[in-house]
């Protein structure tokens, strides 16, 4: 039973992967996705090498695995992949590595921790339109903040290798904060295939309606690699 790791974006948890949990089952995948946890100093020491060590940590021994992840996840997934070398890799709304143009100016620095936790319910909301009601309760919640540190990073770009394994790229058509336009850049960057969805959100291939049929054309894609 191969197994696929899932690294969750800034902000979330594993818990973000549980509508697609029983569908990788279901296609013989052992599943994968935990927590990103601050390091002894809290989140305004935890650093974005700290997050790569701690996937690196979930690889177990024995055949390669698989890994998935993202927004903050992708990038994450891909400095894993240096290392790792797993069969294949699959970036969702992904965060670009350093070279591949964006259609966006990063924003100013973050404060040391960025406070995500707590915040409004209405800010859910308009973060995930394409999702159902009890998903929207779930992730507002469940958010919690975020290394100001490991943000910044993110903004300041992070270089990784191309990966030599098969990629594909999942794209939100409705994305507002990693443009579409990004992810077909990171795609065309990794050579890989694409799977866009029309009016689908930055978090909507997790969360949103349509997730478990965006998790199923995942698993089919694999079966193929």
């Amino acid at each position: 039973m191969q197994t696929v790791i899932l690294v969750h974006g800034a902000g979330g948890g594993g818990w973000e992967y549980d509508l697609w949990k029983p569908v990788f089952e279901r296609g013989g995948y052992r599943f994968v996705a935990k927590d990103l946890e601050p390091v002894a100093g809290g989140l305004a020491k935890t650093t974005f090498s700290d997050y790569v060590s701690q996937v690196k940590s979930w690889v177990g021994r024995g055949e390669p695995p698989i890994l998935i992840g993202a927004s903050m996840g992708g990038i994450i997934a891909l400095k894993v992949a240096e290392d790792v070398k797993p069969t294949a890799v699959v970036l969702v709304n992904s965060v670009p590595p350093a070279g591949v143009p964006t259609a966006r100016t990063p924003k100013d620095r973050y404060p040391e921790v960025v406070k995500w936790a707590n915040g409004p319910l209405s800010e859910t909301r308009d973060a995930m339109p394409d999702s159902d009601e009890v998903t929207i309760q779930k992730a507002w919640k469940r958010w919690r903040d975020e290394s100001g540190g490991v943000m910044n990073t993110l903004n300041e770009r992070v270089s990784v290798r191309k990966p030599t394994c098969p990629v594909l790229v999942v794209v939100g058509a409705k994305d507002t904060d990693i443009s579409p336009e990004t992810s077909r850049n990171v795609a065309e960057w990794a050579s890989a295939d694409i799977h866009q969805y029309a009016n689908m959100s930055h978090v909507g291939p997790l969360l949103s309606r349509r997730a478990t049929e965006v998790a199923g054309s995942i698993v089919t894609w694999l079966k193929a690699h």
